[in-house]
């Protein structure tokens, strides 16, 4: 049996001209696994999902400060295709767009278009794994609407579909439940379990703390491009690694009396007085 993980990232940096964005930040993700990726706006958080994934270029243009390994079950993910890494890693953005008239619908099954380069409708399989996306996620109702009339929350039901439909085994959601209302996030926390324990793998980025310890297994905090914390989430998700992502912020943080996932209170003075 293998030990590879299903994906590993080491050492990655990037750069964006003078401003060095991530620092050597690395981590690993097995099958079933729920990563929470925390940390303040401008952390590098967006930007080290999107060169995992290769949306932006790691070591296309040699710039100095863009570096990493990244590796899928011990083969290298940084050279593939962009359809061969599609199949294997799917990024969901913190909302979801169409510059054209598109029905919800139609914005998942575009999620398996990886799979088949037609853009001019779907087989039978690929219809069969659109519409038990949708009802997954609980937007199959939705389908035949324009994207442009859904509000921020059902398009990011329809986007988290459309990563289900095209078939990777590791999602990368990025504030992807942000604009949900507190029933959806639930439900979708549920989805997300339940994928995790089909053999998914999940990288979570959430400004809601305590949304992302309830779901996730692990966490891996960022402070200006750098590796604060990496860990399991009770080890990682403490208030002397908080204070360090912000920094004068008056915080607690204690243990849910229903699921044991740490929480973070914010205000006031300890209970110890300290």
């Amino acid at each position: 049996m293998s030990t590879k993980p299903l994906l590993g990232v080491y050492g990655v940096s990037y750069r964006f001209g003078s401003k060095q964005v991530l620092d050597s930040v690395s981590f690993e993700l097995e099958r079933g696994d729920i990563l929470a990726l925390l940390g303040p706006n401008g952390s590098g958080k967006s930007t080290l999902l999107k060169a995992v994934a290769g949306i932006i270029p790691l070591h296309r243009f040699r710039q100095p400060g863009c570096e990493g390994v990244i590796r899928y079950l011990g083969q290298d993910f940084t050279h593939v295709s962009s359809r061969e890494r599609a199949s294997h890693v799917a990024y969901v953005p913190p909302d979801l767009r169409a510059e054209f008239p598109l029905s919800a619908e139609e914005a998942v099954l575009l999620g398996t278009s990886c799979h088949s380069p037609s853009t001019t409708g779907g087989s039978r399989s690929e219809e069969a794994a659109v519409r038990k996306a949708m009802e997954l996620c609980l937007c199959w109702h939705l389908r035949t609407q324009d994207l442009h009339t859904l509000s921020g929350g059902e398009r990011q039901l329809v986007a988290i579909a459309r990563s289900i439909a095209q078939g990777a085994r590791i999602l990368f959601l990025d504030e992807a439940l942000s604009r949900m209302d507190l029933n959806h996030q639930a439900e979708i926390g549920k989805v997300l379990k339940s994928l995790a324990s089909d053999g998914y793998a999940i990288v979570l980025v959430a400004h809601d703390l305590n949304l992302a310890s309830e779901w996730a297994g692990s966490a891996l905090l960022l402070r200006a491009g750098k590796q604060v914390a990496l860990g399991p989430i009770n080890s990682a998700l403490t208030e002397k690694n908080l204070r360090i992502l912000y920094p004068g912020c008056e915080l607690n943080v204690s243990n849910s009396p229903f699921t044991g996932a740490p929480k973070v209170f914010f205000g006031g003075a300890r209970p110890d007085g300290r």
